[in-house]
């Protein structure tokens, strides 16, 4: 196999990427290169990037998208899109997935003298990535480990429902009723729409946030995250890999949801409801039509995605597991760079 640092090359090696990610059964829509193309333009920060390709017999077997940024003398390479993305994922096909990895991980071993650290967050848990690092004669360094509750989807709905304590069964009924019945309507966004649809979209979350107790987090309070959002999910509504509905009482917007999706997975991304209509269960009503409409779609799971949120497990969803973990290369260099990091990230 041929190994290469691409730095230049997103979107030529689009095509290529486009077909690798229709042959890995395990990518997720935040593989895909539109969404890659659209997380390098809009949120790259002066970052160089880092695309690993793994060719065999010239057709491209694998690709690690990374990016290398300065953070005073030091070189930390991330994964691209980490800010955005709740996924990282090394892209291969089945059958190459162990030559991929381990292509990868003595390319960055090889290359070691061009990072200083490795920080590698939204690995798909029970990723592989970081033994074959290790294998490779890197240090690899656990951090603590975050939750991406999810679903596993049975044949039928009314399965799923009997799953769920009697209370929990009755109440999800109800709210999905007001969508049956009319009461609330779902309105799909499509390709056409999305630029008027996700500036409504990031009103709503804001307006929302700003009755909570919580805080938004603050990148997703910016125009760069809308105009980012933007071209993301006209490219993804495209391909077919993005869910973006509003739910409407009349002419009255009283909810918006992004959520991605393929032929496995329902993921559970970024929405909001009006404050004024919390009585409508929106919030429920989006979630508990996205589990209806993944069973029906023949999809095995719902997956919430980071974070331990108490709703999450209201529907349902089970712990999973996900580390991040910090790469050096084992010199003296690569060692202080990681000491000064994390003495900057405890300030």
């Amino acid at each position: 196999m041929d190994v290469e640092v691409q730095h230049h090359a997103l979107d030529a090696l689009a095509p290529q990427w486009r077909e690798l990610f229709g042959r890995d059964p395990e990518a997720t829509p935040f593989a895909h290169p539109d969404w890659a193309r659209a997380c390098w333009r809009h949120r790259h920060d002066g970052a160089e990037l880092w695309l690993i390709t793994v060719r065999d017999a010239g057709e491209l077997a694998g690709l690690a998208p990374l990016v290398l940024r300065r953070t005073g003398p030091f070189r930390v390479l991330r994964v691209l899109g980490e800010e955005v993305s709740d996924y990282w994922h090394v892209l291969s096909s089945p059958d190459r997935r162990e030559a991929v990895i381990d292509a990868v991980a003595k390319e960055l071993h090889r290359r070691r003298s061009e990072w200083d650290v490795l920080v590698m967050t939204r690995l798909a848990p029970g990723s592989e990535l970081p033994d074959r690092l290790a294998d490779a004669g890197l240090g690899v360094h656990p951090g603590q480990p975050e939750s991406y509750p999810q679903l596993e989807l049975p044949d039928t709905f009314d399965a799923y429902l009997a799953r769920l304590p009697a209370t929990r069964r009755q109440n999800l009924r109800r709210h999905l009723r007001r969508l049956d019945a009319g009461e609330v309507q779902l309105l799909k966004i499509e390709h056409s729409d999305v630029g008027a649809a996700v500036p409504r979209w990031h009103a709503l979350r804001r307006d929302q946030w700003e009755g909570s107790a919580k805080a938004l987090e603050p990148m997703h309070t910016t125009a760069g995250f809308e105009s980012f959002m933007i071209e993301a999910v006209a490219s993804l509504v495209d391909s077919g890999l993005c869910s973006f509905w509003e739910f409407r009482r009349g002419d009255e917007l009283i909810g918006s949801y992004i959520n991605f999706v393929d032929d496995r997975a329902f993921y559970w991304y970024l929405g909001g409801f009006k404050r004024s209509a919390s009585r409508y269960g929106i919030g429920k009503i989006a979630a508990g039509h996205g589990i209806r409409s993944s069973i029906e779609a023949g999809r095995r799971q719902y997956d919430f995605m980071r974070g331990d949120e108490e709703y999450k497990y209201w529907f349902g969803a089970t712990e999973r597991l996900s580390r991040p973990y910090r790469v050096t290369s084992n010199t003296i260099r690569s060692f202080v760079a990681d000491r000064a990091r994390r003495l900057a990230r405890r300030r």
